[in-house]
């Protein structure tokens, strides 16, 4: 581990969650990795960020084609895999970041976010809320999912865009099935200003 990171792992420590994992990240990304775009964080940490750290995940699944193809860097930076558990994650014990890689099968957007002159993407905020509405829509969800999109709903109502939540439905094939089974079916796990926000979603659609 160089000197240079173990000063960026001081300063994670000292940042609130989730942004002390996004610090680290955004330092690989940038510094190691040499872009942003680099790292593409997704789901929970995703909802986490646009929660304020209200949601909460044990693990940061990331998008890396460069960094899963170059486990040495790594192993460099003092992460270690744990292949006991099911999918193996590399943990840096020093601050519990946990990275899971995941697949992107679906062309999602993504947003640029800033610590400290370094940069990491996350999931954009339509996306997020669509992710797990979508997973409402067509699954038995998790409790975390429903907790995550009412939360997400509440701290962001008044800058999620209409049309680019109908584009973010639409990208994982919830809208048309939104439509057709009404959002009031869903009035046991969505709090009452959503499925407003989508009912008129699909009138104007």
């Amino acid at each position: 581990m160089n000197e240079e990171f173990r000063k960026i792992i001081e300063k994670a420590k000292r940042l609130r969650y989730p942004y002390n994992h996004l610090r680290i990240l955004a330092y690989i990304a940038t510094r190691i990795l040499g872009d942003a775009s680099e790292i593409k964080i997704l789901r929970g940490m995703a909802a986490a960020y646009y929660t304020n750290g209200y949601c909460t995940t044990f693990e940061v699944d990331v998008y890396s084609p460069k960094l899963y193809n170059n486990p040495r860097i790594l192993q460099m930076l003092g992460f270690k895999q744990h292949k006991e558990y099911l999918r193996s994650p590399w943990i840096l014990e020093e601050t519990d970041t946990v990275i899971d890689f995941v697949g992107l099968d679906i062309p999602f957007d993504f947003i640029l976010v800033e610590i400290d002159g370094d940069g990491v993407e996350v999931l954009s905020l339509e996306d997020t809320l669509a992710y797990y509405l979508s997973e409402i829509i067509h699954w038995a969800p998790s409790k975390e999912a429903v907790q995550r999109v009412n939360m997400i709903y509440i701290a962001h109502q008044n800058r999620i865009r209409k049309d680019s939540l109908e584009k973010s439905l639409s990208k994982m094939n919830a809208y048309d099935s939104l439509k057709r089974v009404s959002p009031t079916k869903f009035s046991d796990k969505l709090s009452s200003k959503l499925i407003q926000f989508l009912e008129e979603i699909i009138k104007e659609g």
